[in-house]
């Protein structure tokens, strides 16, 4: 079992990582709980400051407004004003004792006064006094001058009669109310009681609170000195609020303490942890690097010891020296592989060629054995039956090697492309497909078109059910190779053996079968039993029919037709091989171009048939003709065209032979749509108006009236003689539909064609009252 101490290690040595992570995590989580513990004791301290500085507003308002709901509800202080309370009065008794009531009610007044502007005079609770010697009256003075509503800064209070002061915030008040000018109720607030109430909503120990008037005068705490005197240096600021009524500023914060700096220790210790961790991480890292280093730097020693190549830089690290060897041995073992793939693919290929010439089969099962070209391997102890299939391939194009072989028998890298994919898709193919069959199958390419397959199984069918799925698969190969790769092919089917050093025969037998492709092949497919044993019927015995048919064509008579389908005929009949079938096509091409010479000299049109691209056309059709069949449509085809050129040429004075071969044309075409002047004229190399000029002088009737009665007389005898409908008359008599059958058989016969078959009329009755 092997030890895994390597993972070990490398999974041990990545527990400092670990460690570190989790250490920067909880640093990271206590960082993030001391942040909310800051906010929300910022939003604390904030609130209670809030709330003293709306008590510190709510008293301050409420004393103002009792005092000047007295001046308003008492008519003593308009009396006073008026000049009508005396020293010594009634009236004079019960205005002091309401400013001394005013006093007694209001913990913060510190004294109220009135200033009467008629004569200078001066009421407080003492009584009066003269304004001039009234210690207070430089702030007479100034609110005289002043429009200013608000609380004053904080200033210096003498009490008549002593020699101490206090220091006082102060309010006055134009009298009467709300802007008269005859005198002044000043309202003095002492700084120590609103210190005194303040300092029962705060808590000094835990916060502090500061608070400016509007000249920066300290209000609260005390000055400095006293018992709860604080600086806002001993504690961190967290809230600043302004008053806008009274133009104050509240500063307060965390007073510099136990729980701050207990706060800032435990900051600091998380830190340090940290950086240790840290530290011991790296070191450890450092460590166990060098330890699980080892290993490398003895495969660093081992490779080093190794020669250099030419030109190689030696400076490299240690990883890109091991990725460079690794490299090296990759490549030199897929070199390796692939060295040995072509080699066995070569051996493969020889080992094919031999048994297909049937050289060294003495060690044939050895070498089969030790290549194992087919898909199950070797079999021993069964009864095999072997078949040996030619594929040769038609119009394709493979480059070639020196040897003769398609490039796909070489090695994958000597070629490329659609060619490499196909030659190799052409291989899968047939051997996929012998598969399906229950064949073992081993292609090989034999040539440039050429493809041989060694087909076995073990014995189970008789021989003729063999050659039955023989023939199956070989059809279903035509038809796939065809319709999904686009290629045309012919397949020979050899014989079947048992023995290994008989394959020739059978690959002797396809190859002859191939040979006779045109004659006897059924869709592409020739087996061997349809060879013929012996045919020795000359070539030369088709010499006097080949020249009869070009001698009818030479003299313009009809009858080279049949005597070139009697010579097709005879070819199938003997069942002549497809090279002696394409020499005698080439005799009679030969044959036919020497006839023809004469002519060539006068018709530049007919000149074409036998020089240039056309004639090349023709020729290499003929020669890929897949079938004898479709060789003979070929040969009559072209042989048509030129004869009808060839007729054209010889009559230049003469019209009547091109006009027989007109209207022969249009008595074997008169079923296509598509029949008319212009057709005409294509056809026979000449205008459309010498067409129809030819038509009227010969006919003495147009071309259409000529088609017109052709098709009447046919479609007249197909009423009379046959069931079919009218709409399967009207296409085989050249129109499209029925309606325009329809019309024009009554203009021309004078009924209807469903009226004529019930008449049952003769074609000469109708034409009498017809409309020709």
């Amino acid at each position: 079992m092997m030890r895994k101490s390597w993972y070990r290690r490398l999974l041990f040595s990545y527990f400092p990582i670990f460690m570190l992570t989790v250490s920067i995590l909880i640093f990271l989580s206590f960082l993030i709980v001391n942040e909310i513990s800051r906010n929300e004791t910022g939003k604390a301290n904030r609130i209670t400051t809030g709330f003293v500085m709306d008590s510190v507003e709510k008293s301050l308002t409420k004393v103002e407004m009792d005092v000047l709901s007295e001046a308003e509800t008492n008519k003593s202080y308009g009396s006073f004003l008026n000049g009508q309370a005396q020293s010594g009065s009634t009236m004079l008794y019960g205005l002091v004792g309401s400013l001394r009531a005013l006093k007694d009610n209001h913990e913060l007044v510190h004294s109220v006064y009135i200033y009467r502007t008629k004569d200078h005079t001066v009421l407080t609770r003492s009584g009066l006094q003269d304004a001039l010697t009234f210690g207070d009256y430089p702030y007479i003075e100034q609110a005289l001058r002043s429009e200013d509503r608000q609380w004053s800064p904080v200033r210096e209070w003498t009490e008549p009669g002593t020699h101490t002061s206090e220091r006082v915030i102060s309010m006055h008040k134009r009298l009467p109310l709300p802007f008269g000018g005859q005198g002044l109720l000043v309202i003095n607030i002492g700084v120590y009681p609103l210190q005194q109430m303040i300092g029962q909503m705060t808590n000094p120990t835990v916060s502090y609170l500061v608070i400016n008037d509007a000249s920066g005068q300290t209000i609260y705490p005390a000055a400095s000195g006293t018992e709860d005197a604080v600086k806002a240096e001993d504690g961190q600021q967290l809230t600043h609020l302004m008053s806008p009524r009274l133009g104050w500023s509240f500063e307060s914060g965390i007073r510099a303490g136990q729980l701050f700096e207990w706060v800032s220790v435990i900051s600091y210790v998380w830190i340090v942890v940290g950086l240790a961790v840290v530290i011991l991480a790296v070191i450890y890292i450092i460590y166990v690097t060098r330890r699980n280093y080892r290993p490398i730097q003895l495969m660093m020693q081992r490779i080093q010891q190794l020669p250099s190549r030419p030109g190689e830089e030696n400076n490299k690290d240690e990883l890109w020296m091991i990725d460079h060897a690794l490299q090296s041995l990759i490549r030199q073992t897929i070199d390796y592989e692939q060295q040995e793939h072509a080699n066995i693919l070569i051996r493969r290929r020889q080992l094919f060629l031999d048994l297909m010439e049937g050289t060294g089969t003495e060690t044939v099962e050895l070498r089969l054995n030790d290549l194992s070209p087919f898909a199950d391997g070797g079999k021993r102890g069964v009864t095999l039956v072997y078949a040996v299939m030619v594929v040769e391939l038609h119009d394709l194009d493979l480059p070639q090697t020196a040897d003769g072989t398609p490039t796909s028998s070489r090695r994958l890298e000597d070629h490329g492309g659609e060619d490499q994919r196909l030659s190799l898709s052409l291989l899968g193919v047939v051997q996929e497909l012998a598969a399906t069959y229950g064949w073992q199958g081993w292609a090989e390419w034999m040539s440039r078109e050429r493809i041989s397959i060694l087909l076995r199984k073990e014995v189970g069918d008789g021989e003729g059910l063999l050659s039955v799925k023989l023939q199956e698969m070989a059809q279903t190969g035509c038809e796939w190779l065809h319709g999904h790769l686009g290629v045309q092919l012919t397949i020979g089917i050899g014989g079947q053996i048992h023995e290994l050093e008989h394959i020739q025969d059978s690959y002797r037998s396809a190859i002859s079968a191939l040979r006779y492709r045109l004659t006897l092949g059924v869709r592409d497919i020739v087996t061997s039993d349809q060879v013929p044993q012996a045919n020795d019927i000359p070539l030369y015995s088709y010499l006097p029919l080949i020249s009869e048919t070009i001698r009818s064509f030479r003299l313009a008579s009809h009858d080279w037709r049949v005597q070139l389908e009697e010579l097709f005929e005879a070819m199938e009949t003997d069942k002549m091989k497809d090279g002696d079938i394409l020499t005698v096509m080439q005799w009679m091409q030969e044959l036919l171009e020497r006839e023809m010479r004469e002519m060539k000299d006068v018709s530049g049109a007919l000149d074409r048939y036998f020089n240039g691209p056309e004639a090349e056309r023709w020729k290499c059709e003929v020669e890929s003709a897949s079938s004898l069949a479709v060789m003979h449509t070929l040969m009559l085809e072209h042989m048509t065209t030129v004869y009808r050129t060839y007729v054209a040429a010889s009559e230049t004075k003469s019209y009547r032979a091109m006009v027989s071969e007109m209207k022969q044309y249009i008595e074997e075409h008169y079923t296509n749509p598509d029949l008319s002047l212009n057709h005409l004229s294509e056809r026979f190399d000449v205008s459309p108006k010498y067409a129809s000029h030819l038509f009227k002088t010969e006919f003495a009737m147009k071309f259409v009236d000529f088609l017109t009665r052709l098709r009447m007389n046919h479609a007249q005898q197909m009423l009379c003689n046959t069931t079919e409908t009218v709409q399967h008359i009207a296409t085989q008599v050249g129109y499209a539909n029925s309606i325009t059958f329809g019309r024009v058989f009554k203009r021309v016969v004078g009924v209807t064609p469903g009226d004529y078959r019930k008449l049952r009329l003769k074609p000469e009755d109708s034409l009498t009252g017809g409309a020709l």
